[in-house]
C-alpha cells in the first residue's frame, strides 16, 4: 500500500487551496465579510495586492513544504 507522508498532503492541499484562492482573489474580496473589511481599510486595489500576495506565500509555503524543503516540526 502506497502511504503519502503527512506534511506532503498537508502541503499539497495548502498549495491548492491557495492557488484556488489567488485565482478567486477578486471574488473573495467582495463577497467575504473579511475581504470587504480589508478593502475598508486599504481601499480596492491595495486589498486586492494584498490578498493575492498572501494566497501566493500560502501556496508557495505548501510547495515547499510538498517538496519537503521546508521540514515540518517534530515533537
Amino acid at each position: 500500500m502506497l502511504t503519502i507522508p503527512e506534511h506532503v498532503l498537508m502541503g499539497s492541499l495548502t498549495a491548492v487551496l491557495c492557488l484556488f484562492g489567488l485565482w478567486n482573489a477578486r471574488w473573495f474580496i467582495i463577497e467575504t465579510r473579511k475581504g470587504r473589511k480589508l478593502v475598508e481599510w486599504l481601499g480596492e486595489t491595495t486589498a486586492l495586492w494584498t490578498t493575492r500576495a498572501l494566497f501566493l506565500f500560502g501556496a508557495l509555503f505548501g510547495i515547499l513544504l510538498a517538496i519537503e524543503i521546508i521540514q515540518p516540526v517534530q515533537w
